[in-house]
Protein backbone atom coordinates (compact mmCIF):
# COMPACT_ATOMS: atom_id res chain seq x y z
CA UNK A 1 0.00 0.00 0.00
CA UNK A 2 1.20 3.58 -1.01
CA UNK A 3 1.22 6.09 1.17
CA UNK A 4 -0.44 9.37 0.61
CA UNK A 5 2.77 11.73 0.61
CA UNK A 6 3.91 9.34 -1.96
CA UNK A 7 0.69 9.22 -4.51
CA UNK A 8 1.07 12.70 -4.21
CA UNK A 9 4.92 13.02 -4.94
CA UNK A 10 4.24 10.64 -8.15
CA UNK A 11 1.31 12.55 -9.05
CA UNK A 12 4.35 16.19 -8.89
CA UNK A 13 6.83 13.86 -10.93
CA UNK A 14 3.96 13.40 -13.96
CA UNK A 15 3.05 17.06 -13.68
CA UNK A 16 6.56 18.69 -13.42
CA UNK A 17 7.57 16.15 -16.59
CA UNK A 18 4.73 16.80 -18.39
CA UNK A 19 5.22 20.51 -17.89
CA UNK A 20 8.74 20.74 -20.06
CA UNK A 21 7.91 17.49 -22.27
CA UNK A 22 5.23 18.91 -24.15
CA UNK A 23 6.44 22.37 -24.53
CA UNK A 24 9.99 21.49 -25.45
CA UNK A 25 8.41 19.25 -28.47
CA UNK A 26 5.57 21.64 -28.83
CA UNK A 27 8.55 24.67 -29.55
CA UNK A 28 11.45 23.41 -30.59
CA UNK A 29 11.33 22.88 -34.59
CA UNK A 30 9.33 26.15 -34.87
CA UNK A 31 12.14 28.03 -32.94
CA UNK A 32 15.13 26.58 -34.61
CA UNK A 33 13.10 26.97 -38.18
CA UNK A 34 11.55 30.08 -37.86
CA UNK A 35 13.27 32.47 -35.61
CA UNK A 36 17.21 30.26 -35.90
CA UNK A 37 16.79 30.22 -39.37
CA UNK A 38 18.50 26.42 -39.25
CA UNK A 39 19.60 25.18 -42.63
CA UNK A 40 18.30 22.37 -43.73
CA UNK A 41 21.46 20.22 -43.90
CA UNK A 42 22.07 21.12 -40.45
CA UNK A 43 18.55 20.55 -39.56
CA UNK A 44 18.64 16.86 -40.88
CA UNK A 45 22.52 15.93 -39.33
CA UNK A 46 20.92 16.83 -36.03
CA UNK A 47 18.12 14.68 -36.43
CA UNK A 48 19.99 11.47 -37.86
CA UNK A 49 21.82 12.15 -34.44
CA UNK A 50 19.34 13.11 -32.31
CA UNK A 51 17.90 9.54 -33.91
CA UNK A 52 20.56 7.44 -32.87
CA UNK A 53 20.70 8.62 -29.71
CA UNK A 54 17.58 8.34 -29.12
CA UNK A 55 16.77 4.93 -30.23
CA UNK A 56 20.13 3.34 -28.24
CA UNK A 57 20.05 5.10 -24.79
CA UNK A 58 16.61 3.65 -23.38
CA UNK A 59 17.81 0.12 -23.28
CA UNK A 60 21.08 1.46 -22.55
CA UNK A 61 19.70 3.09 -19.35
CA UNK A 62 17.23 0.37 -18.72
CA UNK A 63 20.00 -2.05 -18.09
CA UNK A 64 21.95 0.86 -15.74
CA UNK A 65 19.26 1.87 -13.51
CA UNK A 66 18.16 -1.85 -12.94
CA UNK A 67 22.00 -3.24 -12.37
CA UNK A 68 23.96 -0.91 -11.01
CA UNK A 69 24.82 0.58 -7.57
CA UNK A 70 25.57 4.69 -8.30
CA UNK A 71 24.56 7.72 -6.46
CA UNK A 72 21.96 8.05 -9.79
CA UNK A 73 20.92 4.35 -9.79
CA UNK A 74 20.64 3.53 -6.37
CA UNK A 75 16.63 4.17 -5.92
CA UNK A 76 14.36 5.63 -8.58
CA UNK A 77 13.54 8.51 -5.80
CA UNK A 78 17.07 9.08 -5.54
CA UNK A 79 17.23 9.48 -9.56
CA UNK A 80 14.62 11.57 -9.62
CA UNK A 81 15.97 14.15 -7.16
CA UNK A 82 19.37 14.41 -8.38
CA UNK A 83 18.71 14.72 -12.10
CA UNK A 84 15.68 16.95 -11.68
CA UNK A 85 18.12 20.11 -12.30
CA UNK A 86 19.57 18.62 -15.29
CA UNK A 87 16.46 17.91 -17.21
CA UNK A 88 14.99 21.99 -16.33
CA UNK A 89 18.93 22.92 -17.48
CA UNK A 90 18.09 20.44 -20.99
CA UNK A 91 14.63 22.38 -21.11
CA UNK A 92 15.83 25.67 -21.30
CA UNK A 93 19.09 25.24 -23.40
CA UNK A 94 17.12 25.69 -27.13
CA UNK A 95 15.52 28.59 -25.88
CA UNK A 96 19.13 30.46 -25.34
CA UNK A 97 20.79 31.79 -29.22
CA UNK A 98 24.12 30.03 -29.37
CA UNK A 99 25.20 32.37 -32.36
CA UNK A 100 23.70 32.99 -35.89
CA UNK A 101 26.52 31.32 -38.06
CA UNK A 102 25.07 28.31 -39.78
CA UNK A 103 27.47 26.13 -37.93
CA UNK A 104 26.42 27.65 -34.49
CA UNK A 105 22.98 27.19 -35.00
CA UNK A 106 23.52 23.61 -36.46
CA UNK A 107 25.67 22.44 -33.34
CA UNK A 108 22.96 24.38 -31.19
CA UNK A 109 20.23 21.83 -32.05
CA UNK A 110 22.76 18.93 -31.45
CA UNK A 111 23.63 19.37 -27.97
CA UNK A 112 20.03 20.53 -27.06
CA UNK A 113 18.24 17.87 -28.59
CA UNK A 114 21.18 15.14 -27.02
CA UNK A 115 21.38 16.89 -23.68
CA UNK A 116 17.37 17.15 -23.45
CA UNK A 117 16.69 13.70 -24.64
CA UNK A 118 19.42 12.53 -21.97
CA UNK A 119 17.27 13.65 -19.28
CA UNK A 120 13.65 13.11 -20.65
CA UNK A 121 14.94 9.31 -21.22
CA UNK A 122 16.04 8.99 -17.86
CA UNK A 123 13.59 10.20 -15.41
CA UNK A 124 10.99 8.88 -17.64
CA UNK A 125 12.39 5.54 -17.28
CA UNK A 126 12.69 5.67 -13.72
CA UNK A 127 8.97 7.45 -13.76
CA UNK A 128 7.35 4.59 -15.48
CA UNK A 129 9.76 1.85 -12.68
CA UNK A 130 8.36 4.42 -9.45
CA UNK A 131 4.56 3.64 -10.75
CA UNK A 132 5.11 -0.27 -10.63
CA UNK A 133 6.66 0.18 -7.07
CA UNK A 134 4.45 2.40 -5.38
CA UNK A 135 1.98 -0.43 -5.48
CA UNK A 136 1.05 -3.66 -6.86
CA UNK A 137 -2.22 -3.57 -5.50
CA UNK A 138 -4.79 -2.61 -8.40
CA UNK A 139 -7.24 -0.56 -7.01
CA UNK A 140 -4.44 1.78 -5.67
CA UNK A 141 -2.90 1.70 -9.16
CA UNK A 142 -5.85 2.47 -11.11
CA UNK A 143 -6.36 6.13 -8.40
CA UNK A 144 -2.62 6.61 -9.00
CA UNK A 145 -3.13 6.23 -12.53
CA UNK A 146 -6.25 8.32 -12.47
CA UNK A 147 -4.58 11.38 -10.06
CA UNK A 148 -1.53 11.02 -12.22
CA UNK A 149 -3.59 11.75 -15.89
CA UNK A 150 -5.24 14.86 -13.62
CA UNK A 151 -1.74 16.15 -12.96
CA UNK A 152 -0.48 15.69 -16.68
CA UNK A 153 -2.93 17.13 -17.40
CA UNK A 154 -2.55 20.46 -15.65
CA UNK A 155 1.15 20.17 -16.29
CA UNK A 156 0.28 20.19 -20.27
CA UNK A 157 -0.87 23.78 -19.90
CA UNK A 158 2.43 24.87 -19.86
CA UNK A 159 1.84 25.31 -23.30
CA UNK A 160 -0.67 27.69 -23.14
CA UNK A 161 1.02 29.84 -20.64
CA UNK A 162 3.79 30.29 -23.59
CA UNK A 163 1.47 30.84 -26.25
CA UNK A 164 -0.40 33.74 -24.36
CA UNK A 165 3.23 34.94 -22.47
CA UNK A 166 4.61 35.18 -26.31
CA UNK A 167 1.95 36.07 -28.20
CA UNK A 168 2.38 32.60 -30.55
CA UNK A 169 6.65 33.66 -30.37
CA UNK A 170 5.93 37.06 -31.49
CA UNK A 171 7.88 38.19 -28.23
CA UNK A 172 10.66 35.30 -27.50
CA UNK A 173 11.99 37.73 -24.56
CA UNK A 174 8.56 37.15 -22.69
CA UNK A 175 9.03 33.40 -23.96
CA UNK A 176 12.18 33.04 -22.58
CA UNK A 177 11.03 34.51 -19.73
CA UNK A 178 8.19 32.36 -19.27
CA UNK A 179 9.96 29.12 -19.80
CA UNK A 180 12.36 29.96 -17.38
CA UNK A 181 9.59 30.51 -14.38
CA UNK A 182 8.48 26.93 -15.85
CA UNK A 183 11.90 25.02 -15.48
CA UNK A 184 11.67 26.34 -11.99
CA UNK A 185 8.57 25.19 -10.95
CA UNK A 186 9.13 21.55 -12.65
CA UNK A 187 12.48 21.40 -11.03
CA UNK A 188 10.55 22.08 -7.76
CA UNK A 189 8.05 19.53 -8.23
CA UNK A 190 10.29 16.86 -9.21
CA UNK A 191 12.21 17.23 -6.19
CA UNK A 192 9.29 16.88 -4.02
CA UNK A 193 8.76 13.50 -5.98
CA UNK A 194 12.67 12.51 -5.28
CA UNK A 195 11.94 13.51 -1.71
CA UNK A 196 9.08 11.69 -0.82
CA UNK A 197 8.93 8.78 -3.33
CA UNK A 198 9.48 6.27 -1.07
CA UNK A 199 8.71 2.45 -2.33
CA UNK A 200 8.95 -0.61 -0.70
CA UNK A 201 12.34 -2.01 -2.58
CA UNK A 202 14.71 0.58 -2.15
CA UNK A 203 16.04 -1.52 0.82
CA UNK A 204 15.57 -4.29 -0.73
CA UNK A 205 17.44 -3.12 -4.45
CA UNK A 206 20.42 -1.53 -2.08
CA UNK A 207 21.35 -4.76 -0.75
CA UNK A 208 20.64 -6.73 -3.82
CA UNK A 209 23.33 -4.35 -5.80
CA UNK A 210 25.67 -4.24 -2.85
CA UNK A 211 26.28 -8.25 -3.04
CA UNK A 212 27.82 -8.05 -6.13
CA UNK A 213 30.28 -5.96 -8.03
CA UNK A 214 28.88 -2.90 -10.51
CA UNK A 215 31.11 -4.90 -13.47
CA UNK A 216 29.96 -8.44 -12.87
CA UNK A 217 26.38 -7.29 -12.49
CA UNK A 218 26.19 -5.02 -15.71
CA UNK A 219 28.27 -7.77 -17.73
CA UNK A 220 25.49 -10.31 -16.86
CA UNK A 221 22.81 -8.14 -17.12
CA UNK A 222 24.00 -7.14 -20.89
CA UNK A 223 24.12 -10.12 -21.87
CA UNK A 224 21.01 -11.37 -20.45
CA UNK A 225 19.00 -8.31 -21.79
CA UNK A 226 20.31 -8.98 -25.49
CA UNK A 227 19.66 -12.70 -25.33
CA UNK A 228 15.40 -11.51 -24.42
CA UNK A 229 15.63 -8.78 -26.48
CA UNK A 230 16.81 -11.31 -29.79
CA UNK A 231 13.73 -13.73 -27.97
CA UNK A 232 11.45 -10.89 -28.48
CA UNK A 233 12.46 -10.21 -32.21
CA UNK A 234 11.42 -13.82 -33.56
CA UNK A 235 7.57 -13.11 -32.36
CA UNK A 236 5.15 -11.99 -34.97
CA UNK A 237 3.18 -10.01 -32.52
CA UNK A 238 5.85 -8.43 -31.55
CA UNK A 239 7.24 -7.24 -34.76
CA UNK A 240 3.76 -6.20 -35.82
CA UNK A 241 3.44 -4.33 -33.10
CA UNK A 242 6.72 -1.90 -32.96
CA UNK A 243 5.91 -1.27 -36.97
CA UNK A 244 2.27 -0.05 -35.90
CA UNK A 245 3.89 1.80 -32.99
CA UNK A 246 6.48 3.05 -35.54
CA UNK A 247 4.22 4.92 -37.94
CA UNK A 248 2.12 6.07 -34.74
CA UNK A 249 4.96 7.79 -33.40
CA UNK A 250 5.73 9.00 -36.72
CA UNK A 251 2.26 10.55 -36.99
CA UNK A 252 2.40 12.21 -33.37
CA UNK A 253 5.91 13.94 -34.21
CA UNK A 254 4.36 15.59 -37.54
CA UNK A 255 1.52 17.76 -35.23
CA UNK A 256 3.93 17.84 -32.20
CA UNK A 257 6.49 19.57 -33.94
CA UNK A 258 4.69 21.24 -37.37
CA UNK A 259 0.94 22.07 -36.07
CA UNK A 260 2.03 25.70 -35.12
CA UNK A 261 3.97 26.44 -38.61
CA UNK A 262 0.92 24.85 -40.65
CA UNK A 263 -1.72 27.08 -38.75
CA UNK A 264 0.36 30.05 -40.01
CA UNK A 265 -0.45 29.63 -43.57
CA UNK A 266 -3.57 27.31 -43.33
CA UNK A 267 -5.91 29.48 -40.43
CA UNK A 268 -6.99 32.78 -41.11
CA UNK A 269 -6.03 35.25 -39.03
CA UNK A 270 -9.54 36.82 -40.42
CA UNK A 271 -11.45 33.98 -39.64
CA UNK A 272 -10.01 32.84 -36.56
CA UNK A 273 -8.16 35.31 -33.85
CA UNK A 274 -4.80 35.14 -32.86
CA UNK A 275 -5.47 34.39 -28.78
CA UNK A 276 -8.43 31.62 -30.26
CA UNK A 277 -5.42 29.74 -31.95
CA UNK A 278 -3.19 30.01 -28.93
CA UNK A 279 -6.22 28.49 -27.12
CA UNK A 280 -5.98 25.89 -29.59
CA UNK A 281 -2.64 24.71 -29.23
CA UNK A 282 -2.74 24.38 -25.69
CA UNK A 283 -5.97 22.26 -26.41
CA UNK A 284 -4.21 20.13 -28.61
CA UNK A 285 -1.94 18.89 -25.59
CA UNK A 286 -4.77 17.50 -23.65
CA UNK A 287 -7.80 16.71 -25.98
CA UNK A 288 -5.88 13.30 -26.71
CA UNK A 289 -5.83 12.40 -22.45
CA UNK A 290 -9.11 13.77 -22.26
CA UNK A 291 -10.58 11.28 -24.89
CA UNK A 292 -8.53 8.25 -23.82
CA UNK A 293 -10.60 9.57 -20.11
CA UNK A 294 -13.70 9.17 -21.79
CA UNK A 295 -13.29 6.38 -23.95
CA UNK A 296 -11.80 3.98 -21.74
CA UNK A 297 -15.73 2.21 -21.64
CA UNK A 298 -15.61 1.87 -25.01
CA UNK A 299 -12.36 0.11 -25.12
CA UNK A 300 -13.52 -2.29 -22.79
CA UNK A 301 -16.50 -2.89 -24.48
CA UNK A 302 -14.59 -3.43 -28.10
CA UNK A 303 -11.11 -4.70 -26.80
CA UNK A 304 -7.88 -2.85 -27.38
CA UNK A 305 -7.30 -4.77 -30.85
CA UNK A 306 -10.37 -2.96 -32.19
CA UNK A 307 -10.23 0.63 -30.75
CA UNK A 308 -6.77 0.96 -32.43
CA UNK A 309 -7.82 -0.13 -35.82
CA UNK A 310 -10.71 1.59 -36.02
CA UNK A 311 -7.99 4.90 -35.64
CA UNK A 312 -6.90 4.00 -38.51
CA UNK A 313 -9.72 3.48 -40.69
CA UNK A 314 -10.43 7.07 -39.28
CA UNK A 315 -6.96 8.63 -40.76
CA UNK A 316 -7.60 7.37 -43.80
CA UNK A 317 -11.41 8.20 -44.20
CA UNK A 318 -10.96 12.25 -42.16
CA UNK A 319 -8.20 12.78 -44.57
CA UNK A 320 -9.92 11.80 -48.02
CA UNK A 321 -13.05 13.27 -47.12
CA UNK A 322 -11.14 16.88 -46.01
CA UNK A 323 -10.25 16.95 -49.29
CA UNK A 324 -12.08 16.10 -51.62
CA UNK A 325 -15.04 17.41 -49.75
CA UNK A 326 -14.67 19.86 -47.10
CA UNK A 327 -11.11 21.69 -48.69
CA UNK A 328 -9.11 24.54 -46.92
CA UNK A 329 -11.46 27.26 -47.31
CA UNK A 330 -13.04 27.11 -43.49
CA UNK A 331 -10.71 27.52 -41.06
CA UNK A 332 -12.50 26.35 -38.31
CA UNK A 333 -13.37 22.87 -39.70
CA UNK A 334 -9.87 22.77 -40.46
CA UNK A 335 -8.61 23.17 -37.05
CA UNK A 336 -11.44 20.82 -36.05
CA UNK A 337 -10.29 18.07 -37.78
CA UNK A 338 -6.41 18.82 -36.61
CA UNK A 339 -7.77 19.05 -33.07
CA UNK A 340 -9.45 15.28 -33.95
CA UNK A 341 -7.01 13.90 -35.66
CA UNK A 342 -4.25 14.80 -33.16
CA UNK A 343 -6.46 13.92 -30.03
CA UNK A 344 -6.96 10.39 -31.62
CA UNK A 345 -3.30 9.88 -32.25
CA UNK A 346 -2.10 10.78 -28.94
CA UNK A 347 -5.33 8.68 -26.80
CA UNK A 348 -4.31 5.76 -29.57
CA UNK A 349 -0.89 5.74 -28.92
CA UNK A 350 -1.91 5.93 -24.50
CA UNK A 351 -3.71 2.64 -25.65
CA UNK A 352 -0.61 1.21 -26.33
CA UNK A 353 0.79 -0.32 -23.42
CA UNK A 354 -2.64 -2.96 -23.68
CA UNK A 355 -0.71 -4.74 -26.31
CA UNK A 356 2.83 -4.45 -25.01
CA UNK A 357 1.81 -5.95 -21.79
CA UNK A 358 0.41 -8.78 -23.35
CA UNK A 359 3.18 -9.37 -25.50
CA UNK A 360 5.21 -9.14 -22.12
CA UNK A 361 2.67 -12.06 -20.62
CA UNK A 362 3.08 -13.85 -23.57
CA UNK A 363 6.54 -13.82 -23.75
CA UNK A 364 6.60 -15.33 -19.81
CA UNK A 365 3.91 -17.82 -20.23
CA UNK A 366 6.76 -19.11 -23.58
CA UNK A 367 9.62 -19.08 -21.86
CA UNK A 368 8.38 -20.31 -18.31
CA UNK A 369 10.10 -17.05 -16.50
CA UNK A 370 9.61 -15.90 -13.11
CA UNK A 371 8.23 -12.82 -14.10
CA UNK A 372 7.45 -10.38 -17.17
CA UNK A 373 10.70 -9.21 -18.47
CA UNK A 374 8.70 -5.58 -18.70
CA UNK A 375 11.38 -3.54 -19.21
CA UNK A 376 13.04 -5.31 -21.65
CA UNK A 377 9.89 -4.68 -24.08
CA UNK A 378 9.95 -1.34 -23.54
CA UNK A 379 13.44 -0.80 -24.03
CA UNK A 380 13.16 -3.29 -27.04
CA UNK A 381 10.28 -1.09 -28.27
CA UNK A 382 11.43 2.82 -27.91
CA UNK A 383 15.21 0.97 -29.40
CA UNK A 384 12.96 0.28 -32.89
CA UNK A 385 10.42 2.93 -32.44
CA UNK A 386 11.62 6.37 -31.53
CA UNK A 387 14.01 6.60 -35.14
CA UNK A 388 10.47 8.20 -35.98
CA UNK A 389 10.83 11.30 -33.51
CA UNK A 390 13.63 12.16 -36.01
CA UNK A 391 12.74 11.03 -39.19
CA UNK A 392 9.14 12.58 -38.86
CA UNK A 393 10.31 15.98 -39.13
CA UNK A 394 13.27 15.25 -41.54
CA UNK A 395 10.71 14.24 -44.12
CA UNK A 396 8.07 17.08 -43.60
CA UNK A 397 10.75 19.37 -44.06
CA UNK A 398 12.19 18.23 -46.64
CA UNK A 399 8.47 18.13 -48.36
CA UNK A 400 8.54 21.73 -47.65
CA UNK A 401 11.49 22.74 -48.66
CA UNK A 402 11.19 20.89 -51.65
CA UNK A 403 7.79 23.57 -52.43
CA UNK A 404 9.99 26.54 -51.29
CA UNK A 405 9.53 27.08 -47.65
CA UNK A 406 12.76 27.65 -46.66
CA UNK A 407 12.73 30.74 -49.40
CA UNK A 408 9.73 31.86 -48.25
CA UNK A 409 10.11 32.06 -44.79
CA UNK A 410 12.86 34.28 -45.27
CA UNK A 411 11.01 36.50 -47.75
CA UNK A 412 7.42 36.61 -45.86
CA UNK A 413 6.90 39.89 -46.10
CA UNK A 414 7.37 40.63 -49.44
CA UNK A 415 6.52 37.17 -50.72
CA UNK A 416 3.72 37.41 -53.38
CA UNK A 417 0.37 35.78 -52.60
CA UNK A 418 0.57 34.01 -55.00
CA UNK A 419 3.78 31.99 -53.44
CA UNK A 420 1.51 32.26 -50.37
CA UNK A 421 -1.39 30.57 -51.99
CA UNK A 422 1.06 27.63 -53.15
CA UNK A 423 2.81 27.17 -49.83
CA UNK A 424 -0.59 26.60 -48.52
CA UNK A 425 -2.04 24.51 -50.95
CA UNK A 426 0.87 21.90 -50.26
CA UNK A 427 0.16 22.04 -46.59
CA UNK A 428 -3.24 21.27 -46.86
CA UNK A 429 -2.08 18.08 -49.01
CA UNK A 430 -0.07 17.65 -46.27
CA UNK A 431 -2.38 17.52 -43.54
CA UNK A 432 -4.94 15.45 -45.16
CA UNK A 433 -2.58 13.07 -46.85
CA UNK A 434 0.26 12.38 -44.14
CA UNK A 435 -2.64 10.83 -41.49
CA UNK A 436 -4.26 8.56 -44.63
CA UNK A 437 -0.73 7.16 -45.73
CA UNK A 438 -0.14 6.40 -42.69
CA UNK A 439 -3.46 4.61 -41.35
CA UNK A 440 -3.27 2.51 -44.55
CA UNK A 441 -0.23 1.27 -43.48
CA UNK A 442 -1.12 1.22 -39.84
CA UNK A 443 -4.18 -0.93 -41.24
CA UNK A 444 -2.75 -3.61 -43.09
CA UNK A 445 0.00 -4.20 -40.55
CA UNK A 446 -2.11 -4.11 -37.47
CA UNK A 447 -4.75 -6.98 -39.12
CA UNK A 448 -1.51 -9.22 -38.29
CA UNK A 449 -1.71 -9.22 -34.72
CA UNK A 450 -3.18 -12.07 -33.33
CA UNK A 451 -3.59 -11.34 -29.66
CA UNK A 452 -6.54 -9.96 -28.82
CA UNK A 453 -8.08 -11.15 -25.74
CA UNK A 454 -10.80 -9.11 -23.74
CA UNK A 455 -10.20 -10.65 -20.54
CA UNK A 456 -6.37 -8.61 -20.50
CA UNK A 457 -8.03 -5.28 -21.40
CA UNK A 458 -10.79 -5.69 -18.68
CA UNK A 459 -8.03 -6.30 -16.23
CA UNK A 460 -6.11 -3.22 -17.70
CA UNK A 461 -9.28 -0.74 -17.50
CA UNK A 462 -9.09 -1.82 -13.55
CA UNK A 463 -5.92 -0.17 -13.35
CA UNK A 464 -3.17 -2.88 -12.95
CA UNK A 465 -0.96 -1.64 -15.83
CA UNK A 466 0.40 1.64 -16.67
CA UNK A 467 1.19 3.64 -19.72
CA UNK A 468 5.24 3.91 -20.19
Amino acid sequence: MSSKKAVIAYCALSMGFTMLSSSFNFYYVKVFLNLYNIEESWFHTAQILYMVWNAVNDPLFAVCQDNTNFLLTRTRREGILYTAPLFALSFLMPWIPMGKSPWAVGMHLVVALFLYDTMFTFIGLLSCCLFTELSADPHNRLKLTRYSTIASLIGSQSILVLEFASDSLQNFRAFQSAAVILAFCSCLLMFYAGTHAHTQYENTESDKCAGSSDKEISDSSSESFFRKMFQLFKEKNFVVFIITNFFQQFHRAFWGGFLAILCEYLVSTDQVPLNVRSLFYGLTGTAGEILLILGTPLVGQFGYFHTIRYNFVWKIVGGLTMYLLIGPGNSWILMLYMLIDGAFANATFSCFNMPLSDIADADKAKYDRRQPISSTVFGTNALVVKPALSLSPMLVVAILNHYGYEHLKEQKESASATEKAAMSAVMFQLICFFPAVLGFIQLIVWSRFTIRRKITETVILKGTVHSS
